[in-house]
């Protein structure tokens, strides 16, 4: 019976890897550039690898690298193992396809800026910095294909333990959502939360806190300016200056 291969043995052996090293280096050496990163001892400390393996294969002298060390660095950019040792990362978007609902749609990492702080859940408000398009108070490298996608930093303990101090909410403003989706929620005075979307009806939102020990709220839609789909929640280790 011939053996079935997976991507990996295909790639290694005893547990090295056999590629072109130049491609490799170049494309460390870009994805440092993109995530901000200036030199190799940050890149150790974030990718949790001896700063001595990584001096060694940029370098050069390490011809073989182990297949594990392709692949925390391949993890933490985001990249496949593939890709990384291929592929010419500087003219190619990493990207992938998803299936929606019977559909492929394809998304991309983006720089995704953080256009402010916010004080989730009542009383919260969100501080907009009135970055121009594209900018903001640093970036992180999140997967979509919503070309508008920003986030926001979240200071306080108002969501816990659903969003954590420090942490950032993705938003895709042009993604539609649908009952049970979470959303996005500012209101005409400022104040800016994070619900779960239920239904509108009567010319009023429905929505349910994120702490389901919540009743339900309802927000009349004249009162709402801004009510968008949360991609996610981002941990504070993908921000980049």
């Amino acid at each position: 019976m011939q053996k079935c291969i997976t991507q990996q043995e295909n790639l290694t052996r005893d547990n090295t890897m056999i590629f072109d090293l130049d491609i490799l280096n170049r494309n460390i050496k870009h994805l440092m550039d993109e995530s901000g990163i200036i030199s190799v001892t940050e890149l150790s400390k974030r990718v949790n690898l001896q700063q001595s393996t990584l001096h060694r294969l940029l370098t050069g002298e390490v011809k073989d690298p182990k297949y594990t060390t392709l692949k925390y660095l391949a993890d933490y950019f985001q990249v496949s193992p593939v890709d990384l040792i291929e592929r010419d990362l500087r003219s190619v978007q990493s990207s992938n396809l998803i299936q929606i609902e019977g559909d492929l749609h394809s998304f991309a990492l983006q720089k995704v800026p953080v256009l402010g702080n916010t004080q989730l859940g009542h009383g919260g408000y969100w501080s907009d910095m009135q970055y121009p398009v594209g900018n903001g108070d640093g970036f992180l490298r999140w997967p979509s294909s919503d070309h508008d996608v920003y986030a926001l930093k979240c200071v306080g303990d108002s969501m816990m333990p659903r969003i954590k101090e420090g942490e950032f909410v993705i938003v895709e403003p042009n993604q539609n959502f649908h009952p049970g989706d979470e959303v996005l929620v500012v209101t005409n005075n400022g104040e800016v939360m994070v619900k779960t979307f239920l239904f509108k009806r009567d010319g009023f939102f429905h929505l349910l806190p994120v702490n389901e020990d919540h009743a339900p709220i309802r927000i009349a839609v004249q009162d709402v300016t801004k009510m968008q789909y949360v991609a996610g929640i981002a941990k504070s280790s993908l921000w980049y200056p």
